[in-house]
């Protein structure tokens, strides 16, 4: 029974922190609509979109690979999780194959709403509409999703942790 309640001691001190950070911040303020722009801001430039496309697809890659901590993961539209090492080295061989990424192709993020703070975690839902160009060059849609986009605040600065995507149908 006393392991017992140390355990519980425990887990409120653990969670009491996240949720005196939640109490700081209430959607809608001003410290939340500012965190929200920052955030969508970073998630434009971890996806290389709008702002930040790059036409050349393994600069992409290099910018991902910079701003991914080591543990960042993703769990894909086909359900498969896949972690950093395996990211670079699937976009790496893609960006080989495919080199230029012309006008809008690639990952575009709309909609983006973060949806929770907790300390140095947040975390956020975007919709994001993939395009891609085809033999004659045409930008198309090629698929969509509906993302959860975690971020963590680390040495200061708020980088993409994990994401994951559930394919939208239609």
């Amino acid at each position: 029974m006393t392991k017992f309640r140390v355990l519980i001691v425990l887990a409120l001190m653990s969670v009491a922190p996240f949720a005196h950070a939640q109490d700081t911040m209430k959607k809608g303020d001003k410290a939340w609509t500012d965190l929200e722009k920052h955030l969508a801001d970073v998630n434009d430039y971890w996806v290389c979109a709008h702002k930040y496309h790059k036409d050349h697809a393994m600069d992409c890659v290099n910018t991902k690979n910079g701003i991914w901590p080591p543990t960042f993961f993703e769990i894909s539209r086909q359900g498969e999780v896949t972690d950093k090492q395996q990211m670079v080295t699937m976009q790496t061989a893609r960006a080989k194959a495919q080199p230029v990424m012309p006008g809008d192709a690639g990952p575009n993020p709309q909609d983006f709403k973060l949806m929770a703070v907790y300390g140095n975690v947040a975390m956020a839902t975007d919709h994001t509409v993939f395009k891609a160009a085809d033999a004659g060059g045409k930008i198309h849609v090629t698929d969509e999703a509906n993302v959860l986009r975690i971020f963590v605040k680390l040495n200061g600065k708020w980088v993409p942790a994990a994401a994951a995507l559930v394919p939208v149908t239609k």
